[in-house]
């Protein structure tokens, strides 16, 4: 799976989003039309000029109040957004999510367009994949988000780094890194010498998913993967995500994305061919 993704989408009647989540951090920039999106329970009425920002596993939805809708949606890695952007208080945009937080950050017109313009050249770059496109828009994204962080600082202002926020990055990296293997909270609290209730608690209250349900959603995005991009047997592709278990493999699947593994892959071989 790509550590950048982005998508340009232009609908004028019957555009409809089941509720689903995803493994990436996802930023949706609405060009034109009204929306109604909705994060777990809180709903925002979203309008041009307006940015959602979701942290890995928020399940959303939206329904479209108003056409023609057009919208950017950007989705990054965790991994490669903290190698990329590398500064804390930026980072917990994702990461920070207290009862108050609003996943809607709206900005003027001026910083409006200049943003416009920094995704348009990802997108640019994402696109072409010339030599050292990461970089390029590694660099636009550090951009982006330091304007965000100026201009919505208000809005930002209650999420502050703390030893807590730093313990999360820490199991996020481990799990990140080793979620082929067969793992359990118990082998990450040994790992990182910490107690394995305390890990749980503060992964948690950091990022709204244990860390087990984390590591589920790692072994689940790497399955969608190869079965998109490769001929890969089935079984084989359980054991390359962790699971030594076909059935419970097929049975976690088919939880996450309604449909079992064969379903899945026919079902974007089909949607590949209708392009």
């Amino acid at each position: 799976m790509e550590d950048f993704w982005i998508e340009h989408r232009y609908s004028s009647c019957n555009y409809q989003l089941r509720h689903h989540y995803e493994y990436t951090y996802q930023v949706l920039f609405l060009l034109s039309g009204r929306i109604l999106y909705q994060v777990g329970e809180k709903k925002y009425e979203v309008s041009k000029g307006g940015m959602i920002v979701l942290n890995t596993l928020e399940e959303h939805t939206l329904e479209v109040l108003e056409y023609p809708y057009e919208r950017y949606i950007i989705q990054i890695s965790p991994t490669f957004f903290r190698n990329e952007v590398k500064y804390p208080e930026i980072i917990s945009i994702f990461i920070r999510r207290p009862p108050d937080f609003s996943h809607l950050l709206t900005m003027e017109e001026p910083v409006w367009n200049y943003i416009y313009d920094l995704v348009r050249e990802m997108e640019k770059e994402y696109l072409g994949k010339r030599l050292y496109w990461e970089m390029c828009i590694g660099a636009d994204l550090r951009k982006m988000f330091i304007t965000v962080f100026r201009e919505c600082a208000n809005a930002l202002s209650m999420m502050k780094m703390s030893s807590s926020t730093g313990i999360a990055y820490k199991v996020m990296n481990y799990l990140e890194h080793h979620y082929t293997e067969d793992i359990s909270l118990d082998s990450v609290a040994s790992a990182l010498f910490l107690n394995k209730n305390y890990i749980a608690h503060v992964f948690k209250d950091e990022t709204g998913s244990s860390p087990m349900d984390y590591t589920i959603s790692l072994r689940m995005s790497h399955a969608k993967a190869l079965l998109m991009e490769t001929d890969q047997s089935i079984s084989d592709i359980a054991v390359k995500c962790g699971y030594t278990d076909f059935t419970y493999f097929s049975k976690q699947f088919k939880k996450n994305t309604g449909l079992s593994p064969s379903m899945f892959r026919k079902a974007e071989i089909n949607r590949m061919e209708d392009r």
